[in-house]
């Protein structure tokens, strides 16, 4: 597949974070006008899927011919399970620290991308990876200098749900050598509502409440539009320009988002400790991105 040239590449993939960054508080407080965390996020996807499909077919950018790769099931699937990672655990934990150990993800692309693309970790980059796994842990203690149980089993399930991206980033790198972003994007997209439908359907059986307010709908609206259907197509498109760790470094944009739309609408606060831990991972993202990939070296293209 062609490349994007690297400027338009990074802006892209920044403004696919800042609309990311928007997502974190909007499900947080979209969550208390549904019943169910599950199904908030498959209509999020079935919003998403409807929109990104009718415009990519009517474009004539799309063929479902896409869908028979099982790399492109593999995707959704990866994402679907970060993203219900990321639903049940904002139910327990705060969306700023959500954001935070989310975007750790970062130092996990860096280890994917070693396996996947044969790139090479410096003696910097392994102690970034360190630092970040430290300063994740002081996120986590957001009320003191030990563990809060009641957010630990939350804080663990979005911290899974980074390294579930992590896959999710690599892979779709490797998927746009064969297909263009829009392809990749709509078609992991299409494929996450369709792994959806399994855990809805067993909360449906299970009895569990499915009930959703009129708020409800005006955040799955916004997120299935802006936040994945919109994000998600530029942040592919970006991919194309610039190698998986340097786009999930650039993403870190989202946690910014995050952490001033959490603190001023909804009064979320992080304290000393936290605050420490949350500069140790922004550092270590800089220390794991500091060198240039092999893929953005002069004259090499990236995979």
């Amino acid at each position: 597949m062609a490349t994007r040239d690297r400027r338009n590449a990074v802006m892209l993939t920044v403004v696919a974070s800042l609309l990311w960054g928007t997502s974190f508080p909007g499900v947080k407080w979209g969550l208390d006008y549904v019943g169910s965390d599950v199904l908030f996020l498959w209509l999020r996807f079935i919003v998403a899927s409807a929109v990104t499909l009718a415009v990519v077919l009517y474009l004539r950018k799309f063929s479902f011919h896409i869908m028979r790769e099982p790399v492109m099931w593999i995707l959704g699937g990866l994402n679907a399970t970060g993203f219900i990672l990321q639903y049940v655990g904002l139910t327990i934990t705060t969306s700023s620290k959500t954001a935070l150990l989310v975007d750790i993800n970062v130092t996990a692309v860096a280890i994917v991308s070693y396996f996947a693309f044969k790139e090479r970790l410096g003696r910097l980059q392994v102690a970034g990876i360190v630092l970040g796994m430290f300063g994740v842990v002081l996120v986590t203690t957001d009320k003191g200098l030990s563990f809060d149980l009641e957010e630990l089993p939350g804080d663990l399930m979005v911290y899974l749900a980074g390294w579930s991206w992590a896959f999710f980033i690599v892979l779709s790198k490797k998927t746009l050598a064969r297909h263009s972003a829009v392809e990749v994007s709509s078609g992991a997209i299409a494929s996450c509502t369709v792994w959806l439908v399994l855990p809805v359907a067993y909360l449906y059986f299970a009895g569990t409440d499915l009930s959703i307010e009129p708020l409800g709908w005006t955040a799955i609206l916004y997120l299935g539009l802006v936040c994945t259907s919109a994000a998600t197509l530029l942040w592919a498109m970006g991919l194309e320009g610039v190698s998986a760790t340097a786009s999930a470094t650039i993403m870190l944009v989202e946690v910014i988002t995050a952490l001033v739309i959490s603190m001023g609408l909804l009064g979320e606060s992080l304290r000393t400790v936290a605050l420490v831990g949350g500069l140790m991972v922004l550092i270590s993202i800089y220390m794991v991105a500091s060198r240039i990939a092999p893929s953005e070296r002069p004259g090499l293209k990236p995979v």
